[in-house]
């Protein structure tokens, strides 16, 4: 098995709404996120493109979170709870790929290079999983999923 890693930062505000101390006070983090993917290397010498992965990231992920009040989407968005969330928006890697392959908006280059025929169904759809989300919250520290 393979594994393939993608580093993303975003900005965001927050207080945490059940914690006492100076972080119940509305501050902000730069947040570093690692999204590992893992699976068999494909005839094409790829596992996922990097470009497919930073458009499904931006698209279900950083959109909703960058430059925001993340009170404004999650209850207690504690560095767990938005680890978490990262986690089920990215869970169905495969669906979230086929949806992206099938984007008009995507180059047929990249389409043709992902597929060598062509046909999408043979593309990188159905050999992908998520394997792992890491968030740093600071620079010393992060929370980990992964599907061990």
């Amino acid at each position: 098995m393979l594994t393939v890693t993608k580093e993303f930062t975003f900005d965001a505000a927050h207080y945490l709404t059940k914690y006492y101390g100076k972080c119940e006070n509305l501050h902000g983090h730069t947040y570093k996120l690692h999204v590992t993917l893992s699976g068999e290397m494909q005839e094409n010498g790829l596992l996922i493109d990097f470009i497919i992965l930073k458009r499904i990231v931006k698209k279900h992920i950083l959109d909703f979170l960058d430059h925001k009040n993340l009170n404004d989407t999650f209850e207690n968005p504690s560095s767990e709870h938005i680890a978490k969330w990262i986690w089920n928006k990215l869970e169905n890697i495969e669906d979230l790929l086929k949806q992206e392959l099938e984007d008009p908006n995507l180059d047929q280059e990249i389409k043709q290079y992902l597929s060598e025929d062509g046909d999408l169904d043979k593309s990188e759809s159905g050999k992908i999983q998520l394997h792992e989300i890491k968030l740093w919250e600071t620079p010393t520290s992060f929370v980990t999923i992964n599907n061990d």
